[in-house]
């Protein structure tokens, strides 16, 4: 059936209503993902002049695949390359790393799509610390996916413990709460968790907490109002020196 057509499955007095071919929109989806895996191979230039295209192709068929996510296994074949493409992108391409991480949250569903992606190298490149406050539950879900689907032994390969030294502590406990979750296996999560990548992003989180709280302290929740006759605490500046311009700060009588 072409991309247009009405399948046999979806005319009127079959039980479903009139529609698409569902293969159809598979078939554009396979087709992307192959453009995909060629334009992974291809040098600098060519490889950012054409990814946004790509990209586009494969976004319209994530959006058909979450409608019959069935399909998936049965007409897109898993492709290494088209893995190869995600990471590249993640990896030299940032402002599209969101879109990545949705994509391969959706194929990670799939075993064999989880399978294509096991045997590569370098999946740090999904560049996962790199996400913005507001989007650190969706980069942790990416991890957990990879880590039920079987994609990678342990969270090492996706998350190093020294890159997971340098991430936002935003990032670090919505990871915490995804491996911490019901949605993990106990034994999986604490694999990970014990993993020195996950010590490093527990650290991270506790850190943050604990500084957040001395912070809370010191900016006290008292008095926001004063009399005049209330000692109110003055620090003044004495003077700057030195080469990194240190400043001299006193309590002023």
């Amino acid at each position: 059936f072409g991309a247009g057509c009405v399948c046999p499955e979806l005319r009127p007095g079959l039980g479903r209503p009139l529609g698409r071919c569902p293969g159809g929109a598979m078939a554009k989806l396979a087709e992307a993902l192959r453009e995909a895996a060629a334009l992974a191979l291809q040098e600098e230039g060519p490889f950012g002049e054409g990814c946004s295209a790509v990209l586009s192709k494969i976004k319209r068929g994530v959006s058909d695949v979450r409608k019959a996510p069935g399909l998936l296994d049965e007409d897109v074949p898993p492709d290494p390359g088209a893995w190869e493409f995600l990471l590249r992108v993640a990896s030299e391409k940032p402002t599209f790393a969101k879109q990545v991480w949705d994509t391969a949250t959706v194929l990670l569903d799939s075993s064999g799509w989880a399978a294509a992606l096991k045997p590569l190298e370098r999946k740090e490149r999904f560049n996962v610390t790199k996400a913005a406050t507001r989007d650190a539950a969706m980069a942790a879900g990416l991890l957990a996916r990879v880590l039920v689907s079987g994609a990678a032994a342990e969270l090492a390969e996706v998350l190093p413990a020294a890159v997971a030294a340098e991430a936002d502590p935003a990032f670090c406990m919505a990871v915490l709460s995804v491996l911490q979750g019901p949605g993990l296996h106990p034994e999986l999560a604490s694999v990970a968790l014990g993993s020195e990548a996950g010590r490093v992003l527990s650290e991270r989180a506790t850190a943050s907490v604990e500084a957040k709280e001395k912070r809370q302290v010191i900016g006290g929740h008292g008095k926001q109002s004063f009399g005049k006759g209330d000692d109110i605490a003055v620090f003044v500046c004495e003077g700057i020196h030195g080469s990194h311009q240190k400043m001299d700060i006193k309590r002023g009588v």
